[in-house]
Parts: structure tokens; sequence; C-alpha cells
């Protein structure tokens, strides 16, 4: 009777060894940060690929496993990414959104007024900001401005008085998303930038931020 127990024991034990047992569900939003993700089938890069996802592209995630990768929907079946390429988007909002309720901030405290560097301006295309590489774009803003609103970054936007472009109490512009993941805050000469977008610029200048304006 004993020997017949200790066998039971010894079988449950063996079996739950072969069972990966996932980690607490995460229940957010992540987004791409590798140029290309393979989307698998389990949760190791042994297992099958169920097709690709390119860089800025967002997922839902349902679980992560004790090995650091995520399980997703993909193509309506259940597929799995290595979390070393995925940057969690609603840890980046809950941020910005603690950081926009510290203060009341008005169109004047938006400025840089503590950088004695050169600033961006029509006539200075590309300057040296507090954080690099300095240049400007203007283009539509509406798809950037639903993107950001469908991943939880909320803010109003408007067009300073100098003609920058605003999302909330930040200014909008594009970066490497791998360096400034999108909703992140960064300085640039013109103020405080929120990351909304990145651009082909990102990929050989790591640290240029593009600011979005009017001009």
């Amino acid at each position: 009777m004993k020997n017949r127990m200790l066998y039971g024991l010894t079988a449950a034990l063996a079996i739950s060894a072969l069972v990966s047992v996932p980690a607490l569900a995460a229940e957010s939003t992540g987004e791409v940060t590798a140029s290309v993700l393979n989307v698998r089938s389990g949760d190791t890069t042994s297992d099958s690929v169920l097709g690709k996802l390119k860089k800025g592209s967002t997922v839902s995630i349902e679980e992560e496993t004790e090995n650091g990768w995520y399980q997703i929907t993909y193509n309506n079946a259940t597929g799995f990414v290595s979390g070393d390429y995925i940057s969690l988007v609603e840890d980046v909002a809950e941020d910005v959104e603690e950081a926009a309720e510290d203060a009341e901030i008005s169109e004047e405290d938006t400025y840089n007024n503590d950088w004695d560097g050169p600033v961006l301006t029509k006539q200075a295309g590309v300057v040296q900001g507090p954080s690099g590489k300095e240049t400007y774009y203007n283009l539509d803003m509406s798809g950037v401005i639903r993107l950001m609103q469908n991943q939880g970054f909320e803010g109003e936007y408007w067009v300073r008085e100098d003609g920058v472009k605003m999302y909330g109490d930040y200014i909008m512009c594009a970066a490497n998303l791998n360096v400034h993941p999108r909703g992140s805050l960064v300085e640039s000469s013109l103020g405080t930038c929120i990351v909304c977008d990145t651009g082909g610029f990102a990929s050989s200048n790591p640290n240029q931020l593009d600011i979005a304006v009017t001009w």
C-alpha cells in the first residue's frame, strides 16, 4: 500500500513538472519594439511561427508566462511573443496621467524656460536640444491622435501660439520607440514632448526627436 502511494505521488510530480504554469495575467496592452516580431505557437523560439508583427503594432496581452513571454490573440488564435520586444503601453500611460495630475500647467509653462541652448525654429531647421538632435515635421496628426487615445493616453489636441502641435500639456513628437516608448515624456528645446509617433529617421539616429508643428 505504501509503495503504491509513493508511486502515485511520483507520477503526479512528474506530470506537474511537464506542465508550463503561466504567471498572473497582465491584462494590458503592449507595443512591438522590434523591427519584426515573430508570433509563435508556444512560448519558446523552437515553437512554430504563426505570423509576424511590425514595429509599432499593438497587442492585447492575455497572460505572461513564467519565462517572460506574452500570450496574445493573433488572427483569432492563441499566439505567443517574447516579452523582450514588447513595451507595456498602459504602464507608460499611467505615468503620464499621474504627471499631468501633479500640477496645473499654463501655456507659458509648456515652454522650456530652463534651456539656454539653441531652440528649434522654422529657420533653424535642425538643432541640438537637451535630449539630442531635433528636427520638425508638419503632417495631419488625426491618425496619431486616434492611436494615442485608443492606447489610453488621454489629452486634447491644440496648437500653441508658436505653431507647435500639442497633446494635452505636452508637445507632440516622433522618436525611436526603443529609446522613448510611445507615451513617454522627453525634454526638447521647445518644452516637454510626449512621444506620439516614430519615423524612418529613428533607425539611423535613435536619440533624434522630430517635433510636430504647423510650419
